[in-house]
Order: structure tokens, then sequence, then C-alpha cells
């Protein structure tokens, strides 16, 4: 327990340092006071009574949990970089550098690039004498360059900072690594080979051959998914496969983590431990996971499982059941300190998380399995069913449960075919590993071989692939999050970690609320995905005009299900009430703005209304005016980190496969627009004239018309239009249109043949 205590302390000191920034002897300073404190409690204040109190909730003496807190942050502060002129990123910005290095890694070979990181050792500038520099370059080279690991190259090129994109910092993600500069496709030209560690080259050879195996043995995309599993190389999944891994909740299956590192471990122990002693099997076991960690590349959440796994190994030995959480947050205090920078890393907080729901929720859920199913079916067929229903199905909820808030921040979507995918797929992953594995090994020594096990292991690839590739396609099946914030997370968190170790108090309150609360959580998720199932796309367009006071906003709901707002509205509150509606509380956000008034009343409820949906692009169909509305729009859109487009006249926007917005015609404060959708024809005239529109060599007539009453109707009249819909009043002359004053929210549906039209309200 006192190594649990002062691992979290050490971490928490990180998380400070980099909350509140300072001088690293500010930190050592206090590290010394705390050493201080901790020998004053020993010999001085352990009499008085306010001390023993503090002693009797405490784990550890203050001091000492203060100097581990203390370190972590002086940790974290010298973490932080001070670039003098002997670092290579000293010299980002220059201009025409030339460069010398090796390349320090294994080649990450893409199918558009080539990726090197390269370890510089000199820099010469604008024909200067060249200078030594330590430090890493990653280099994007175009697909096909054969580098190897160990060869020497020159670079011609302008070393910078690693881009940043809007929703990924790349910077910060190459940091973590020890990277912080960057070559997009700069002139090289190797001089040279054998640089590096001799052992390291024979590793990435043993790996690039091990790919090169697989390849031969088993076909795309089996052979694909088998170097993620067994060689950590993810890079030939095609995308599809790739996203239909992450809608079902199942990419943890794809990259190397702790479950395969418990799968090796137990495999290890078994054949080992048949031919050496205990001590000697845990040992070269450890030695083998350390060996397979470097093969496969060392990432995070490999290296916190092969931690984990050897510290497991040793417990074992030496008798002692390990509780966890210890070598848990041991071995994360051990990463962090070598880099402090991992925190931030999406990988390393998805492993750290799914081990801990396992470590805390795991036995509990089981346990509670096991005592309903004897209470019904006996001891008998409980002991047979617990196994298997804990391992498939309550360990991966046990670490979703854990996992879900990262995963909300860091990719906001919630995937709602994870608990059915996994308990399908997880039972064959044992026997994909073994058998493909085995082929592997055998496919390197005795190709024959190796070739007819790889027969016996493709079925189990094969339907890994099959089964997560067809849940992919069950409509709604992830939803997108938007907006989930770290602060969300670490309040989900609180409340999560408040009701475990909390649960002894709440215990008698949870024995009033358990009947209530468990009906009350089965109606919410009940309710919940009915309204994802009720709101996935079905293949038609949706044009909803919305009942907006003053307003002209219509939202489009497109047959692959993407979400476009045309149009606003003076006031936010009433049309986020309706597109909420719209939307469901699963996925608030729009594809799509499309402003095509320069009207005030049309844009003062757009600001808010971005804050509560954000917006992915907004495109202007008019030049946006110098005005405060405009204007206020604009820095939302700026905030909200929307990408912005000018639309000029007569321009087209392919909305969907089939789905087109025109821009008919633009004045200073309006834009005529038109929709096509197979038969379907939709025009926003904004005081267009019939024969303005016509000139821009698009069909008006036959189309649905969205008007408001200062229209000419007389003259749109005589272009026999399909529907007339209103914004507000429908002027009495015209029988059988659609006004929103009359039926509300009015809803057009197409299947690019045939239109239908409902409205909210029904008239008595």
């Amino acid at each position: 327990m006192p190594l649990l205590w002062l691992a979290l302390a050490f971490l928490a000191g990180i998380l400070l340092a980099a909350a509140v920034p300072a001088s690293a002897w500010v930190w050592v300073i206090s590290v010394l006071a705390a050493g201080a404190l901790g020998l004053a409690e020993r010999r001085w204040f352990s009499g008085y009574r306010i001390w023993i109190r503090l002693r009797g909730w405490l784990p550890l003496p203050l001091g000492v949990l203060m100097a581990g807190l203390f370190l972590g942050a002086l940790r974290g502060q010298t973490a932080v970089p001070v670039w003098e002129p002997g670092d290579l990123a000293y010299f980002n910005g220059s201009t025409d550098a030339e460069l010398t290095g090796w390349v320090a890694d294994y080649p990450d070979r893409r199918e558009s690039a080539v990726l090197l990181r390269v370890r510089i050792e000199s820099i010469q500038r604008d024909g200067r004498v060249s200078v030594p520099v330590e430090g890493t370059a990653l280099l994007r080279l175009p697909a096909g360059r054969d580098y190897q690991y160990g060869d020497r190259l020159v670079i011609w090129g302008g070393p910078e900072e690693p881009p940043d994109e809007s929703d990924f910092s790349y910077k910060d993600y190459l940091a973590r690594q020890g990277i912080h500069t960057y070559l997009a496709y700069p002139a090289v030209r190797q001089i040279g080979s054998g640089a590096g560690s001799p052992l390291m080259a024979g590793i990435y050879r043993l790996r690039e051959n091990a790919y090169a195996t697989l390849n031969r043995i088993f076909p795309q995309p089996e052979a694909a998914l088998l170097a993620g599993v067994l060689l950590g190389l993810e890079r030939d999944l095609p995308d599809e496969i790739v996203s239909a891994f992450q809608d079902t909740g199942t990419a943890h299956i794809v990259a190397i983590s702790g479950f395969n590192m418990s799968v090796l471990a137990a495999l290890l122990i078994g054949l080992l431990g048949r031919f050496l002693p205990r001590g000697w099997a845990a040992l070269a076991a450890a030695g083998t996971i350390g060996f397979y960690t470097v093969l496969v590349g060392a990432n995070p959440a490999v290296v916190r499982a092969a931690i984990m796994s050897s510290l497991a190994l040793f417990g074992r030995l030496i008798g002692r059941g390990s509780s966890g959480l210890t070598p848990l947050a041991l071995s994360a205090a051990v990463m962090c300190g070598i880099n402090p920078l991992l925190p931030w890393d999406a990988g390393f907080q998805l492993s750290f998380t799914a081990t801990l729901g396992l470590i805390l929720y795991g036995d509990p859920l089981q346990q509670a399995f096991e005592t309903w199913a004897e209470n019904r079916w006996g001891d008998a067929v409980a002991r047979r069913l617990a196994g298997p229903v804990s391992e498939y199905f309550l360990f991966t909820l046990a670490a979703q449960v854990t996992t879900l808030p990262v995963v909300l921040v860091h990719f906001n979507r919630l995937s709602l075919t994870a608990m059915l995918a996994n308990p399908l797929i997880l039972p064959v992953q044992p026997g994909v590993m073994i058998l493909g594995g085995t082929a592997l090994i055998a496919g390197m020594i005795l190709p024959a071989v190796g070739q007819i096990l790889a027969w016996l292991a493709w079925p189990l690839a094969a339907y890994t692939l099959r089964v997560v590739e067809g849940l992919a396609r069950i409509p709604s099946g992830a939803v997108s999050i938007s907006e989930f914030t770290p602060w969300m997370a670490l309040t989900c968190y609180a409340v999560l970690f408040g009701l475990t170790f909390g649960r002894k108090h709440l215990a008698p309150l949870r024995e009033k609320l358990r009947p209530g609360l468990l009906f009350a959580g089965l109606g919410l998720v009940v309710l919940v995905s009915w309204s994802a199932v009720l709101r996935r796309p079905d293949g038609r367009l949706h044009l909803f005009v919305m009942d907006t006071p003053d307003g002209q906003a219509v939202v489009l709901h497109l047959p692959a299900g993407q979400r476009v707002l045309i149009g606003g509205a003076p006031g936010a509150n009433q049309l986020s009430s309706q597109l909420g509606q719209l939307t469901g509380p699963l996925d608030r956000r729009l594809d799509a703005l499309v402003l095509n008034s320069a009207s005030a009343s049309q844009l003062e409820g757009l600001p808010l209304l971005i804050e509560r949906f954000p917006v992915e692009q907004a495109f202007w169909a008019i030049s946006p005016p110098d005005k405060r509305a405009a204007n206020r729009v604009r820095d939302a859109l700026i905030k909200s980190q929307t990408q912005v487009s000018l639309l000029e006249k007569e321009a087209q926007i392919q909305l969907d496969e089939g789905v087109r917005l025109h821009v008919l015609a633009v004045d200073a404060e309006h834009a005529a627009l038109q929709l096509e959708f197979g038969n379907l024809c939709v025009v926003w005239p904004e005081g267009f004239s019939p024969e303005k529109l016509k000139r821009s060599g698009e069909r008006v007539d036959g189309c649905v018309l969205l008007i408001d009453e200062t229209v000419d109707i007389d003259t749109w009249a005589s272009q026999r239009p399909v529907q007339f819909v209103f914004f507000g009043n429908a002027p009495p002359s015209l029988p059988g249109a659609l006004a929103t004053s009359q039926f509300g929210q009015i809803e057009l549906v197409s299947d690019s043949v045939s239109l239908w039209a409902k409205g909210e309200k029904v008239l008595k």
C-alpha cells in the first residue's frame, strides 16, 4: 500500500507541474521542505492530538506524501523543453538547411507516404560551418522510399515545428515521443549504413521478415489484421475497416495491449514452467515479454502491459497475490517518470483506465453473476457459466465503464454495439493470436508448414473481420457526442469513484433506492436507445421548415445522416429547442451551416446556436456584411473552429450522394438557393423574380417554393410549383399552401421520386 500512495502522489505531482508552472528550484526546495516535515512528524509532532488525528486518515506521513508530490512536480517541470543552440529544435524555422543524421527507428511505411524518425547529428545553414546538434526529426517522404534502421542520410530542407490540425495536435503527439522537428518531403540522399545499435537493427530485421511472412501466408485483409495483433503494425487495414473497429468499440483488438500480453504471459509461464524452475521460468518469461515489447514498437499501452505482466509473474513467484492497484500505479509512475508527457497521451489513458476498470469492477461483477446464477441454476451451472460470461462480457463491461469518458473526450464517438461485438469476437482472439503466431513462426522457418497452419488460423481472423464489418453497418450503431470536455470526464470519474469507494456509507440509501433506480435506469436506457434508433438515417431526404417567429430556418437531414442548417432566426432558444428534438440527446451537432441572408433577423440567433450545436463547416452564400450581427456570427464560427467557405454565384455543393445545393442568384443582402434530389426540387427565391432565376440556367418551375408572405404570389403561381411552403402566414387567397403559422414545423420527405409532407400541428 505505501507504494500505491507514493506512486499516486508522484503522478499527481506531474499534473500539478502542468497546472502550476514554476521554476525547478521551487520544486527542489519544496521536496526538501517536505522531507524536513517528515522528520519533524516523527520526532516532534507525533504527540500532538491534531497530528494523531491527521495520521489516522492519511495512508502515509504527510511529509512523505508531499515529498512524492513535489518529486513528481519536479520531474514534470524538467520535461518542459528549453531550446539552446545545441538542440535541433532551436533551428526550427530555418530555410535551406543541410542536416546529417541516421534513421533511429523502424520506418513507418504507409500507403501514401513513408515516415522516418532521424537522429540529427549536425546542421548547416546558408553555407555556414556545420554545427553539431542533438534531436530527432520526423521526415515525411513519398511512398516507396526504402530506408532501413541505421541508414545514414543527408537531408536538405527547412526544419519546422510539427503541424497542428483543428481537432488533433500532431505537435503534442510527437512531443510525447521526444520529436519537436518536422520536415515535409525534403530532398534526401543516403551516404552510409550501420549506425545505431546492432541489436536493434537485428530486432527490426526480424520484424520486417515477420511482416513479409504474414503477407506471404495470409490473404488481405486478414494479413493486415494479424500484422496489428502480432506485430503492432496497424498501417495496412483499409480506412473503412479501421472505422468499423472504432464504431463497434473493438479497436483494442487490432492494437497490442494488456489482453495480448496476458495471453502471451500465460503461454510463456505454462510452457517454460515445464522445463525450468519457477524463478528461472518467471525470469525467462519476463525477458521474452521485454523482447516482444521492443519488437512491436514499445508504445505506452504495450509498455504498461509488459510492466504489469512482469510484476504479476514475480508476484506469483514470491507467493503474493497482487491487488492490481499497486502494480498499475507503480507501472504508471515509472512510465511517467521516464516520459512526463504520457498522462496526456490517449493510448496511455485508455490502457490505464481499462486496466483500472478490470481491477475495480471485474471481480465484483463476476461474483455478483455467480451469486445470481447459483440462486437460479445451482452451483455447478454457475461455475461453468461464470468463466466465459465474465471473460467475454462482464470484464468488457468493466473496462468500458472506466474508458468511456476518455473515449468521449478524444474521439467524440459512443459505440452502441460494443457490448454485442466484444462477446462475439473475444472468444476467438486467443485462437487468432496462438494459431496466427504459430503460423508466423513456422512460416519464417518452414514456409510450407507455416502455410498449412495459416489455413487453420485464417477462419478465425476472417470471422473477426466479418463480424466487426457487419455490426458496423447497423444504423446508428455509433453516435457522435460533441463537445465532451476533460472537465466533464473528470466529473464522471469523481461520481464513479465516489460511488465505488463510498458505497459503505451509501449502503442504507442504496437499499431503499435500488428497485426504483433499477427500473429508472432501464427506462432511461430504453428511451435513449429508441431515441437513437428513431433518428437513424433511412436513405431519404428530410427537410424540416422550422417554426420560429420571424425566422427562415430549414434543417436538412440527408439520406446518409448528415444535418445541414440553412438560414437562421432572430432568437436562439426556440430554434435550439426544435433542433434539439431533431438531433436527440446523443448527437448534438450540425455538419454544415449555409448562410443565405444578411438580414439581422436571420443572423441574431446564430452565435448562441453555434455554441449549443457545434458546426463542422459553414458556407456564406453572400459576402459577409460588415454588420454587428454578421460579425458576431463570424466570431462564433472562429471560436468553434468551424471551417468557413464563401460560395460564388452559380456555385454547387454536393451535400450527399445525389443531393446538390445551387446558388442561383446573389445580391448584397440575399442569395437564392435551389436544392435537388432526384425528382425533388426546392427553391428559396429570397425576393428574386422567376425570370431572374431562370437566367441562371436552372429550373424553377415544378419546384417546392420556400417563401414568406411578402412575395408576389401571382408571379410565382404562374410557375406551377409543386407546393408553396410559407415561413409564417400564408395568404388567404392561396388554398393548399403549407404555412408554419398553421401547421407548426413542416416536414418534407423525399426518396428522390415521391414527396410526402406533414405538419407538426393538426388543424381542427
